[in-house]
């Protein structure tokens, strides 16, 4: 089974990448540029490492079987 942390953030990679590619062929009427292309790809990369490090904060937090065997124990 996929991890789902990873899986988690290969579909907001894809989401943001495809949002980033597409925006620039609607708003060029299915023309390419690619400065705002690398404009849309750095957007998007920030925008994935901040989801990156608030997830990563969040899993930290969770409650794994682990932990709940620990804490009720």
């Amino acid at each position: 089974m996929i991890n789902r942390p990873i899986l988690r953030r290969a579909l907001a990679a894809l989401i943001l990448l495809g949002f980033a590619s597409g925006s620039v062929l609607f708003w060029n009427r299915g023309a390419f540029d690619i400065v705002q292309f690398a404009i849309n790809l750095t957007v998007a990369t920030l925008g994935l490492v901040w989801l990156h490090i608030r997830w990563r904060a969040q899993e930290r937090r969770a409650l794994t079987p682990s932990k709940a065997k620990d804490i009720f124990s």
